[in-house]
């Protein structure tokens, strides 16, 4: 009857009792968080999130690996720092194991990256094109790859061809925005985009910014000698070692030196070792390419992704692991496991030569700040 005892050990007993104190006590009934979550989980929530925790990772273990691989303890890790996924492989994994509607899947996801990717090599090939400004701006405007007539004006080939010359910091910049440019054009054209916040697509932007540019010249580096080549006979046989270079369209080169010196040189020679020549020793084809760079964009730890979309992100990562595992077993068989592992290690070598990349970029932001798409996505943030 409004008299009950409301202490430590009994406070939950009359609720009545209970606020009747608080009032007494000075509390503000206007000051009431009436939609503020449970502090704790009830037993039954508790109970409800461990068991769909355990569905989640058994259709996980399902959907990954072969049917042949399930009880297998040989994995490898695909984890960035943060986060824990696995992909399970075996040496009995073939390409014969993938059904037919995942082989159609993933043959229309290629399709769909190559029609895409061409159109952003023939941009890259011309350098015609005027860079971005802004990448908010242009994350709101609609995608100009689907532009037929801005496609038209900005593809035309160039009428000579340029005379190899040793890129600057400058140079290196330029082409930067450039490929920048081409990637927030390119982001537009993923199905995941669709159903993504602007905040969202905008952290996975400014997560690849540093790694895109770098596999774009890695890859599509087109020298008169490969790597495998390791000398070069003149007029009179004597040996002569050839130059380890990644070249852009406009004749601009990058060279490995024998002995890297600083940042800038370190960068080149990671870049060169790490992911130029292990593309081409693997014999990556441009269907494996574009797929393998669609994988790094999806990255669920991108600083700034809401929860709703790191756990979209991490679903589809999933989804193209799986993917790019059984269409490199499909393609190339027993050789599968190898590309696969060696491209996930890949993944690690160009974060780290990001990272170098941006050392270079942060030293020449200091005394010349352009607000171009290289500080908005890379040095500063938006």
């Amino acid at each position: 009857m409004g008299e009950c005892v409301v202490g430590k050990s009994v406070r939950c007993v009359c609720r009545s009792c209970r606020l009747k104190k608080c009032f007494d006590m000075g509390m503000d009934p206007k000051a009431i968080q009436h939609d503020r979550d449970k502090i704790r989980y009830t037993k039954a929530l508790k109970k409800k999130r461990e068991e769909e925790k355990r569905l989640k990772e058994s259709v996980i273990k399902e959907e990954i690996g072969s049917p042949q691989s399930i009880s297998s303890d040989t994995y490898i890790n695909t984890s960035t720092p943060s986060s824990s996924t696995m992909v399970n492989v075996t040496d009995n994994d073939n390409g014969h194991n993938v059904d037919p509607e995942t082989q159609s899947d993933i043959k229309t996801i290629i399709e769909d990256l190559l029609r895409v990717e061409g159109k952003v090599k023939s941009l890259r090939n011309s350098y015609r094109f005027e860079s971005q400004h802004s990448a908010t701006s242009s994350m709101y405007s609609s995608c100009l790859l689907d532009d037929i007539t801005w496609m038209t004006e900005n593809t035309q080939p160039q009428e000579t061809t340029a005379e190899p010359f040793e890129c600057s910091v400058q140079n290196l910049r330029e082409w930067f925005v450039r490929d920048l440019s081409l990637m927030l054009e390119w982001g537009k054209c993923l199905p995941i985009m669709e159903g993504l916040l602007l905040n969202d697509k905008l952290a996975l932007m400014k997560a690849f910014a540093p790694i895109f540019p770098l596999i774009q010249l890695a890859y599509y580096t087109r020298n008169e000698f490969e790597c495998d080549i390791v000398i070069k006979l003149e007029p009179d046989c004597t040996p002569k070692p050839i130059p380890e270079r990644l070249n852009y369209p406009d004749g601009s080169f990058i060279e490995k030196g024998e002995k890297p010196a600083n940042s800038w040189e370190e960068m080149h020679a990671m870049l060169i070792d790490g992911c130029y020549k292990m593309m081409r020793q693997l014999k990556i084809q441009e269907s494996t390419f574009v797929l393998y760079k669609m994988l790094l964009f999806h990255n669920p730890d991108a600083e700034g992704l809401s929860s709703l979309g790191k756990k979209t992100i991490e679903s589809e990562r999933m989804r193209l692991l799986t993917q790019m595992y059984c269409y490199l077993s499909a393609e190339r068989g027993r050789e599968a496991q190898i590309i696969f592992s060696n491209l996930l290690m890949m993944s690690a070598t160009l974060s780290k030569t990001a990272s170098f990349i941006k050392r270079v970029f942060d030293f020449n932001h200091i005394f010349n700040r352009t607000n171009d798409l290289i500080d908005q996505l890379i040095i500063v943030g938006l």
